[in-house]
């Protein structure tokens, strides 16, 4: 093959590969934001303790003890990673909306590579 045509297979490679690692991290920043509604202290293999306080409506503040996750009720909204393999930032919306509670938040989350999975090692939420 000549060098264009070895370029061209190589620059497609990375692109699929960046694709790739994208869906892999959407579907790991679903499951931490699930486990952290759901209150799964269980899970620090996926996400720093800081995180967990900083998502979980109780923890926060944001509602009282009295608060029961219902997976129905919770949305998550397009995962956006910004990458480069082994650590990532995200840009995510999740909503969770039943009778007497519901929010609407903008999350910035900044994952790394741990263990086989995504670890959350911090999150910011936008007003």
């Amino acid at each position: 093959m000549n060098k264009k045509m070895w370029i061209m297979v190589f620059i497609a490679s990375f692109a699929l590969l960046y694709i790739l690692f994208g869906f892999w991290i959407a579907k790991d920043t679903k499951i931490i934001l699930e486990k952290t509604m759901a209150a799964d202290r269980n899970e620090q293999e996926y996400m720093d303790p800081s995180v967990f306080n900083r998502i979980n409506p109780i923890t926060n503040g944001a509602t009282t003890a009295e608060f029961s996750y219902d997976s129905s009720k919770h949305n998550v909204g397009i995962v956006v990673p910004l990458h480069f393999f082994f650590v990532a930032k995200v840009f995510v919306t999740h909503e969770y909306d039943q009778n007497d509670f519901g929010f609407k938040e903008p999350l910035t989350m900044d994952l790394k590579l741990k263990n086989g999975h995504w670890y959350a090692t911090n999150v910011k939420i936008e007003p």
